[in-house]
Parts: structure tokens; sequence; C-alpha cells
């Protein structure tokens, strides 16, 4: 079963009833939670209009829920989220990265190339 953003968003903002409701829901079906890949693109683009620790997030979403793909893309693109790139630029970076891609940093040290038509990123 899949869980949607609005769960998930829930148990990281103030409001307790809602946060109280989304662990209920979230432990009434602890064995059969799934997370995929487009709920946390999500989650990094809201980032901006709900204030929550976004590794914190990542990490505890992670541990409540199965998650088919590498965990260390969610972090790489965390990574470059903080250094300023945007959500999908950062995503796509970061599977490249972890997955191996040719041209692609992985742990080599060597620097991502970016290409863009309107400005060059470093």
């Amino acid at each position: 079963m899949y869980a949607d953003l609005s769960v998930w968003l829930a148990l990281f903002t103030e409001d307790e009833s809602r946060a109280n409701r989304a662990a209920s829901l979230l432990a009434e079906h602890e064995d059969d939670l799934q997370v995929s890949l487009v709920t946390f693109v999500e989650l990094f683009l809201i980032e901006e209009s709900y204030p929550f620790d976004r590794e914190r997030a990542v990490t505890a979403m992670l541990d409540l829920a199965e998650f088919d793909d590498d965990p260390a893309v969610l972090y790489r693109a965390s990574r470059y989220r903080e250094q300023g790139r945007p959500t999908f630029e950062a995503f796509h970076a970061a599977i490249a990265d972890e997955r191996g891609i040719p041209g692609a940093t992985g742990d080599s040290g060597a620097e991502t190339t970016w290409l863009q038509l309107d400005q060059t990123m470093d």
C-alpha cells in the first residue's frame, strides 16, 4: 500500500491532530507500506512551503515504509538541493551518480558536468 504525500507531510507538521491521524494510519498498515521515488520528489518540491528537516524526513519515511530503489539517491539529491540545485535537477544528477550512468561523477571525485542552455552551473 502506498501512502501519499499528505500522510507523510502530516507527520512533519505542527498540527498535532493531523500528525496523530497520520501516525495511526501508518501504524495500522505498517507491514504493508511502500513509498515511491515520486513521493520523495514531491516532498522536496514542497519543502519551501512547509518547514521540516529534509534528511530527517527521508530517514523517517525509509524507516516506516519499503522503498524499492537505492536510498543513497535520496541523500545525494538532498545534498544537491543544499548546494542550490533545483529539485528535478538534483534527482536527475543523484540517479545518474548512484546508478553509474556514463559521465556522472559517482565517487570518482570528478565534478558533475551541468549542460544548460541559459546559464552555466558549477
